[in-house]
């Protein structure tokens, strides 16, 4: 009595994903909820930014030198926003091709999400490094180290979901899942080498931040998701319907049947034209046959 119940048309969806070739030992998960909830977690962080900006006390003396005195503000506001924006039009990416997901996948990301969070706080002290002059080079070295750290879990989600190419549509082919992966593998590099370079020079750390932001957003305006023939609408397939006892009759074309019988008497009655009407029924069969 306990026994659960498997509706038939969960047979048929495993017959039809096994002739697709698609492996089904892995549940059917939507991203939907796993990519609803990300969003809201790059707003809310993207968002947290410009509240790392203090206001200027008019007691201190003038509030346009009060403004101008928070460019270090500015500019980790400037730095930091682009680099979630970054992050997030991939991660866009990656859940373009990704067409299920596990509990692998949803602990990954959230690793990434944790990641993402900890942005303001690094922003906040690459702007106190900078504006105090004090620690500037290990705040852009723990700035830089924090985006690196990033880079893992956001790495490993690709690299898990294109294992075996489970978790990917058709969208996407292996070998295309393989450039991407060498492709986002770059990010925690030259993110580690531009904070080994804030040992040296603060400001030259900024510099190849600054440069690789660039690099990012220009190459993500400059690729879009490829979009390929996927199954046809729903609308237009062909359902099978339900099977008759009796095999069909062949579908015998009216042509096919004028061109068969010897004398008029041995047309099919569908085949022979009544009075009055013209040939183009004749016509539009043969044309579609």
């Amino acid at each position: 009595m306990n026994a659960h119940h498997i509706p038939p048309h969960h047979h048929h969806q495993q017959h039809h994903a096994q002739h697709a070739g698609v492996t089904t030992d892995l549940p059917e998960i939507s991203t939907a909820r796993l990519e609803l909830f990300s969003d809201a977690v790059f707003a809310i962080a993207i968002t947290l930014l410009v509240l790392e900006i203090d206001v200027p006390d008019p007691h201190d003396g003038s509030m346009l030198h009060g403004l101008i005195r928070l460019w270090p503000s500015y500019g980790a506001y400037v730095f930091s926003f682009l680099i979630i924006g970054v992050v997030w039009m991939n991660h866009h990416t990656m859940f373009y091709y990704i067409r299920r997901v596990d509990r692998v996948l949803l602990v990954l990301n959230l690793l990434l999400l944790m990641c993402v969070a900890f942005i303001p706080f690094s922003a906040a002290v690459l702007a106190e490094g900078l504006a105090t002059g004090q620690g500037s080079r290990t705040a852009a070295i723990f700035y830089g180290l924090v985006l690196t750290v990033g880079g893992i879990p956001f790495n490993a989600i690709w690299w898990y979901a294109s294992r075996g190419h489970q978790h990917l549509s058709h969208l996407i082919t292996p070998a295309e899942a393989s450039t991407i992966k060498r492709h986002f593998s770059q990010g925690p590099l030259l993110y580690l080498g531009a904070s080994v370079i804030g040992l040296v020079s603060a400001v030259a750390s900024l510099t190849c931040f600054a440069l690789l932001i660039v690099y990012y957003m220009l190459d993500v305006l400059s690729s879009r998701p490829e979009h390929r023939p996927g199954p046809a609408p729903a609308a237009h397939q062909q359902h099978p319907g339900p099977v008759s006892p009796h095999p069909a009759e062949p579908h015998v074309s009216a042509h096919e049947a004028l061109s068969a019988a010897s004398t008029p008497a041995q047309l099919p009655a569908a085949a022979q034209p009544a009075a009055g009407r013209t040939c183009a029924r004749c016509g539009q069969l043969s044309m579609s046959s």
